[in-house]
């Protein structure tokens, strides 16, 4: 019998069908491949604007005026029923107040980020993979954002009057799949 249940055994670990006869790294390498894959054909979707009117209070950090704070409001309509991930804003109240509203509507946060820090900034990119996110950011950090996000050189920083333009951009994977922007 014993005999018998050792040629069984090496007639499995001959067999490359049973997962039984992988060695774990093999199983390691084919579980690490399938999450790549799946990866790869996730959808990401990123939306970035910059904050609404800021206030005249003759400090570096104003609060939004009060057509910002309408402007926040619209802009939470406007997204109301989508659903998103996560929501990111520079450390500035004006970039922070611009999407809360939206993100308190969706019972979640709004974390920070420093729009010079590319390591954070990339770090919040692929922590957004499969997901949707609103990042919230300054008339002369989200164009260039968006721009290297497209791989173009395609929009210029944003005139100092303008607060309504937003961009949608959508990854499967890394592929960029499709990009607009809009004014809100």
């Amino acid at each position: 019998m014993r005999t018998i249940l050792i040629i069984f055994i090496s007639v499995l670990s001959l067999c490359p069908h049973y997962s039984g006869a992988q060695s774990l790294t093999q199983q390691r390498e084919t579980a690490r491949q399938q999450i790549k894959d799946s990866s790869e054909r996730r959808v990401s979707t990123i939306i970035l604007l910059r904050h609404a009117e800021k206030g005249e209070d003759g400090t570096t950090d104003p609060s939004l005026s009060d057509k910002g704070h309408q402007r926040a409001a619209l802009l939470a309509r406007f997204l109301k029923d989508v659903p998103i991930d996560a929501f990111y804003a520079t450390p500035y109240k004006r970039a922070m107040e611009t999407i809360t509203p939206l993100a308190k509507a969706q019972g979640k946060e709004v974390l920070t980020y420093n729009p010079a820090d590319r390591n954070s900034i990339a770090a919040m990119i692929r922590a957004g993979k499969g997901k949707r996110m609103v990042i919230a950011g300054h008339s002369n950090t989200v164009p260039p954002l968006v721009n290297a996000l497209i791989g173009k050189n395609e929009f210029a920083n944003i005139d100092e009057q303008d607060y309504g333009k937003i961009w949608f951009l959508v990854f499967k994977g890394d592929e960029l799949i499709d990009y607009s922007v809009l004014n809100y």
